[in-house]
């Protein structure tokens, strides 16, 4: 089968596709341009366009056009719902590298089936998480990922095929939406140190330049544009205002590159008193700088910062490799060239050394050519999984560390929390941005979760081994291994998909106990119906555990025998009345008859809303018989008169509470159910 390869920057503002032709790496045009812009547009019929096109759609209705979508890749909850089409990032990346796919076989002249081998650039500190989703995008555009490799990588590699570079690279990459900080050896082009924001950007001039303007028209035309309704136009003219102002923008923030003053005018932007509007105003450079001085202090102070850290200084650094068309802008390069004391180059095509690096590694990849070096990335973000510290925190313990080299392999050990535990919930997380030092989990990102069934036994004593691994082309996988059992296996990640922290146990018998004296017609068995339908359908899982219920009074009655039919449950609930005085000791009884059979651990759960009629005595003997058959005691006092030392001495070491009112009894269950699970 015919096969091509690539290299691909797959950028925020432009996508780049780069092949070998002669030995040497030649750009692929979309529509006579070396640069497919990553705009994608959803026409009216909910069909996509890509690329310059979209953006042409866009000018008018920028309501139903995604830019910069890469900004987002990784976000599990962004998504763009325009004309019936629901879209997440990794479909927009995806949508985008299929019109690369169809660019590159029209200009080879290949036939559709032609196999498509690619290397995809990302930001050398995109998250794991963003990375899989860059791959999975491309895999889902019909290409074969070679392999996914950072852009600061990329640069150095194209960088060193036109000069003879030795030594330290720094290579500072600012595109459309990130920003990249990456030190490599030049010798055999391993990174040794990233650093970056990805939400930083040539997008962050663009807002606030597009901010600039809209002020300036709105204090030149004597209107409000911060919003449609505040500007009194129609929804088309708002529309077609802001969709022609940003393309005036990213024209104005290009020319002040090679110019100091611009001068905009834009006609019959929109209609005004009974003719149009037409905007005129002169920016220059110094005025541009001033505007964007708060996004020039972040980038300097992260380089600072990123230099700060390394164990060699500044003077060590060899060469300087800007990268990305932002770094266009002639502040970025007098700011780096202030902080790191030397010169960077300036003869470089820096919006294509990305791209024109990925071709060669991808030749490499192939099989077509020989080069110097490995080309190792390394990890941008700790990996490692949740768990909960002696003081019942919530903490990321790291497994794989920030600076490892790809590919890296570690294992820790972890054990169970309650005895009897059965199954191990791992929730993997990576270090967030600038939260390395941070223990507290609050502060990283959930990668993904999976689980691991593991023989009961007594808490603290099993012992299992996680291995997090990540190959070159840097995929992650997860294997265990039960050091009692020998089993090993590798574990299926559901990303984005948290596994709850509460363990699975030994099965549980449930009895409850419901007090159902006269006292309790009215509102309190309303709410404690509705408090024990909630235990029902949604606190006792029924796919491990059984309940029954006793409603009792001066009698005692089975109304629920042990089980797990939640329709039955529900109905015979539905059929409990109020009537005569409080009777544990038969409670007790009925609920002891009911367990007898059982060989699952037992637990009772009594609820009463006043003071046994029977003697107090009888009732704490017949609870310290149960306790002595290993049955525990959940103990509900309702009231404001609870006696809370007779509870106290009920449970023994089980568990009581006291609440106000019936309906505070269903937060009650949720907290005790779990609660009583983990004393077992």
């Amino acid at each position: 089968m015919d096969t091509v390869t690539i290299g691909i920057d797959l950028g925020t503002t432009n996508t780049l596709a780069c092949y070998m032709k002669k030995g040497k790496p030649t750009l692929i045009r979309f529509d006579g341009e070396s640069m497919l812009a990553s705009l994608l547009y959803v026409d009216k019929d909910g069909h996509y366009i890509i690329g310059a096109k979209a953006g042409v759609a866009g000018v008018s209705d920028p309501d139903h056009l995604i830019r910069s979508s890469k900004t987002f890749m990784g976000d599990a909850d962004k998504k763009w719902e325009y004309r019936g089409k629901t879209l997440t990032p990794m479909d927009v990346a995806a949508e985008i590298l299929s019109t690369v796919k169809a660019a590159v076989l029209k200009r080879l002249k290949k036939e559709s089936d032609t196999v498509v081998k690619a290397v995809i650039t990302v930001p050398a500190y995109f998250s794991g998480k963003q990375k899989s989703e860059t791959r999975k995008a491309g895999e889902r555009a019909g290409l074969e990922v070679l392999r996914i490799i950072s852009e600061p990588m990329a640069a150095a590699v194209a960088a060193g095929r036109s000069k003879d570079l030795n030594g330290k690279i720094l290579v500072v990459d600012l595109g459309g939406g990130t920003f990249d900080l990456c030190i490599l050896e030049a010798e055999n082009y391993r990174a040794i140190a990233t650093d970056g924001d990805h939400h930083l950007g040539g997008d962050d001039f663009d807002r606030l330049l597009y901010q600039y303007f809209l002020e300036r028209l709105g204090e030149n035309a004597g209107l409000d544009f911060s919003s449609r309704e505040a500007s009194g136009l129609s929804v088309g003219d708002y529309g077609s205002l802001r969709g022609r102002l940003i393309l005036e923008v990213e024209k104005t923030k290009k020319a002040l590159s090679e110019s100091t003053e611009k001068e905009v005018s834009i006609t019959n932007l929109f209609p005004y008193k009974g003719g149009s509007y037409t905007f005129d105003i002169i920016v220059d450079r110094d005025q541009f700088d001033e505007i964007c001085e708060g996004i020039y202090k972040k980038i300097t102070t992260r380089l600072e910062n990123f230099l700060k850290e390394q164990p060699f200084s500044r003077d060590e650094i060899d060469s300087v490799i800007l990268a990305g068309g932002s770094c266009y802008i002639p502040r970025i390069r007098t700011d780096v060239e202030k902080i790191v004391h030397r010169q960077a180059d300036t003869e470089l095509d820096l919006e294509k050394l990305v791209v024109i690096g990925a071709c060669i590694i991808a030749e490499y990849e192939a099989g077509g050519i020989e080069v110097k070096g490995e080309y190792q990335d390394i990890i941008s973000h700790s990996m490692g999984v949740e768990i909960a510290d002696a003081d019942g925190n919530h903490v990321l313990s790291k497994i794989l560390l920030r600076g490892e080299p790809y590919p890296c392999e570690n294992t820790r050990s972890y054990t169970t929390s309650v005895d009897n535990q059965t199954m191990i919930n791992i929730n993997i997380y990576e270090a967030g941005s600038d939260a390395e030092d941070t223990s507290s989990i609050d502060a990283h990102n959930l990668f993904g979760s999976t689980t691991l069934d593991v023989p009961p036994g007594p808490k603290g004593k099993a012992d299992i081994r996680v291995t997090f691994s990540y190959d070159k082309n840097q995929t992650l996988k997860v294997t265990a291994e039960d050091q009692k059992t020998k089993v090993r296996k590798q574990i299926l990640i559901r990303e984005n998909e948290k596994a709850a922290i509460k363990p699975r146990q030994m099965p549980v018998d449930f009895m409850l106990l419901l007090d159902t004296s006269g006292s309790m017609d009215g509102m309190p068995l309303k709410e404690a119906k509705k408090a024990c339908n909630a235990l029902v359908n949604e606190i006792i899982d029924f796919s491990v555990h059984r309940l029954g219920i006793v409603a009792f009074e001066t009698q005692s009655k089975l109304v629920c025998p042990l089980g797990n039919d939640r329709q039955s449950m529900n109905a015979n609930i539905e059929s409990i009345i109020a009537n005569g005085g409080t009777y544990m000791v038969k409670a007790f009884r009925e609920g002891e008859k009911a367990l007898d059979s059982s060989t699952n651990a037992k637990v009772i759960i009594m609820v009463s809303d006043g003071e046994p009629l029977d003697a107090e005595a009888d009732v704490l003997r017949k609870a310290n018989s149960l306790r002595k058959d290993n049955v525990r005691i959940i103990a509900i006092g309702v009231g404001n008169g609870v006696n809370k030392v007779f509870l106290k001495q009920l449970v023994g070491d089980g568990l009581y509470y006291t609440i106000n009112n019936m309906n505070e009894l269903e937060g009650i269950f949720r907290t005790a159910i779990p609660a009583i699970m983990e004393k077992m």
